[in-house]
C-alpha cells in the first residue's frame, strides 16, 4: 500500500543556499524534492506520495519561536487524516527544542512525525541532506506501529524527538541522546529498538490553550561567582512563569551563597516555577545527593531529574500555555508526558 507523506519545509541549513549575506534559505527545495530520482531507488517497488508544505518567510531555526512550535503542530494536525507520517525539515541550532516542543503540542502522535535537517545545503559537495531526507521519510513511512511518536532522524541515528541534543557543529552525527537509547540505527538496513511509546500529552492546547509570551520562559546556566543579582533582575520580568536553571552534577547550586537561595524561595513564593536539569550531557539531577542540591529543593526548586534542557524548557512552555497554576505546572512537570524523562 502507498503512504502518503507530508513534508514540512520551515527553512534551515538543508536547504539554503549562497547568497551576498552567507547562507539563507531557498524557497525552491520543495519542488526539488518531489522529483529526486533517489527516492525510488531507496523505496523500491513502494515508494511514498510525497507533498510539501513551505513556510513563507522560509526560516534560519535561529529565528525560530515558540509560535512557530505551534504552527508547525497546528499544521501537522490540520493534515493529520491525510498522510501516514510527517517529514519537518528544519535548521539544526534549535532543531532539539523543535523536536521537544512537538512531542508535547502534538496532542496525537499514533503517526511518525520525523524531524530533520543537514550539516551541508543539497548543493554542497558531501551534504548529508539528500541521505537524512531519505532516511527520514523511510522512518516516517514505515517506522513500527507500537514505536510511532516524534523522533529525530540525522546521520546514522534514530533518536526520540524529547530526548535529542546537539553535539556537534561538524559530525554528520550531529545529535545524539546521552540520557535514553537510541530508538534506532541507520545503516544498510534500518534497524528500530522495539521501545513502545509513551502516551501523549494530559492537555489539550490546540482547543483550550493560549500563546503565553516568549518571555513566560528563561533559561539560567549557573558558572562559579553566578550573581543572585542577575538571578533577581531575571525574576523581575512581569511575565516570567518558570525557570529551567542548569546546575552542577546532580542538581547542585552554591549552597551557601544565602543571596541566591533566597532568590529562588522568593521567586517560588511568586508563583515561578523553577525546574533543575544536570549541565552534563550524561547528567541526572538527584537533589538529596549533595546538601548543594538539597538547599534547592528547600528553596522550592523542584527536580527535573534526567530531561534535556531542550525538553524541560518546551515542557515548561507548554504547561504554561495550558493555562496551569504554578503548583499544578510544578506537579506536571515531575510527571512524564511523552518519555521525556525517568518514571
Amino acid at each position: 500500500m502507498t503512504k502518503r507523506l507530508l513534508i514540512i519545509y520551515t527553512g534551515g541549513t538543508i536547504g539554503m543556499q549562497q547568497t551576498p549575506a552567507g547562507l539563507a534559505p531557498a524557497p525552491d527545495l520543495a519542488a526539488e524534492i518531489r522529483h529526486m530520482p533517489e527516492l525510488g531507488q531507496a523505496f523500491q517497488t513502494h515508494p511514498p506520495l510525497l507533498e510539501t508544505l513551505s513556510y513563507d518567510p522560509l526560516l534560519d531555526s535561529s529565528d525560530m519561536t515558540p509560535g512557530r512550535w505551534v504552527q508547525i503542530t497546528r499544521d501537522i494536525l490540520q493534515h493529520y487524516q491525510h498522510y501516514d507520517g510527517f517529514v519537518v525539515l528544519h535548521g539544526t541550532d534549535t532543531l532539539a527544542y523543535t523536536a521537544s516542543a512537538l512531542s508535547f503540542f502534538l496532542e496525537r502522535t499514533d503517526k511518525p512525525v520525523v524531524i530533520t535537517g543537514a550539516q551541508l545545503p543539497f548543493a554542497y559537495p558531501r551534504s548529508d541532506a539528500r541521505n537524512n531526507l531519505i532516511s527520514a521519510l523511510e522512518v516516517a513511512a514505515n517506522m513500527p506501529a507500537s514505536m510511532t511518536q516524534v523522533c529525530v532522524v540525522f546521520g546514522s541515528r534514530i533518536l526520540r524527538g524529547n530526548r535529542a541534543i546537539k553535539v556537534s557543529a561538524k559530525a554528520y552525527d550531529a545529535f545524539d541522546s546521552p540520557r535514553y537509547p537510541h530508538l534506532g540505527t541507520i545503516g544498510i538496513d534500518i534497524e528500530y529498538n522495539r521501545r513502545r511509546r509513551f502516551p501523549v500529552g494530559f492537555g489539550n492546547f490546540t482547543r483550550h490553550g493560549q500563546l503565553p509570551p516568549d518571555d513566560a520562559v528563561a533559561l539560567v546556566r549557573l558558572f562559579p561567582g553566578f550573581s543572585a543579582t542577575t538571578l533577581r533582575a531575571i525574576c523581575g520580568n512581569s511575565n516570567l512563569r518558570g525557570i529551567v536553571l542548569e546546575a552542577y552534577g546532580a542538581g547542585n547550586g552554591p549552597g551557601q551563597n544565602q543571596d541566591f537561595q533566597d532568590t529562588i524561595r522568593d521567586a517560588v513564593h511568586r508563583g515561578i516555577v523553577v525546574v533543575v536539569v544536570s549541565q552534563p550531557l550524561d547528567g541526572i539531577v538527584r537533589m538529596s545527593s549533595y546538601a548543594a542540591g538539597s538547599a534547592l529543593a528547600r528553596a522550592g526548586a523542584i527536580s527535573g531529574r534526567d530531561m534535556t534542557t531542550e525538553a524541560a524548557l518546551t515542557k515548561l512552555y507548554y504547561l504554561i500555555a495550558l493555562g496551569y497554576s504554578a503548583d499544578n505546572i510544578a506537579k506536571n512537570m515531575k510527571t512524564p508526558v511523552a518519555g521525556e524523562m525517568r518514571r
